[in-house]
């Protein structure tokens, strides 16, 4: 009786680490199958349009990002303040992206611009800073400066 038991628990330990060794190769298998390489992103996006800000003021607005082998390079004009920077690509998964500012500067900033768009602006252009994107009908949104950027070709 007592080998019956231990046969019983031998062999339900048995099934549930092939349970568990199965559930990781399928979850390997679907995180293969959505990795998406920083190479996919490669190529030209940009943006254009206007920002109301909260005096009144209609400010235009632009956004550059150029990304190749890995690295991206990003302006953005907002009225008379630009905001230049560089950094790395790193992985997609699900279609998500993230770029980690390497590299930042900030130029005629003045004091009437809005605190929000500020804000966005010395965000990013401080080493460290990471900026998820995310696809939006085809083009790439940025959720921490809430910047959006398309393909050249679908503009």
């Amino acid at each position: 009786m007592s080998q019956g038991k231990q046969c019983g628990i031998s062999g339900g330990w048995l099934l549930t680490m092939l349970a568990t060794a199965l559930a990781m190769l399928l979850s390997m298998l679907v995180l293969w199958l959505n990795f998406i390489s920083s190479a996919e992103l490669d190529g030209r996006y940009q943006s254009t349009g206007q920002v109301h800000l909260s005096n009144g003021q209609v400010l235009e607005i632009s956004h550059s990002l150029q990304v190749n082998h890995g690295r991206f390079y990003a302006m953005t004009r907002q009225g008379d303040s630009i905001l230049e920077t560089s950094g790395v690509v790193e992985y997609g998964f699900l279609g998500n992206y993230r770029l980690r500012v390497e590299d930042g500067q900030v130029t005629g900033l003045a004091s009437e611009t809005d605190d929000e768009l500020v804000f966005n602006l010395l965000y990013g252009r401080h080493k460290g800073s990471t900026i998820r994107l995310t696809s939006l009908d085809g083009c790439l949104y940025a959720l921490e400066t809430r910047q959006i950027y398309c393909p050249t070709h679908n503009l």
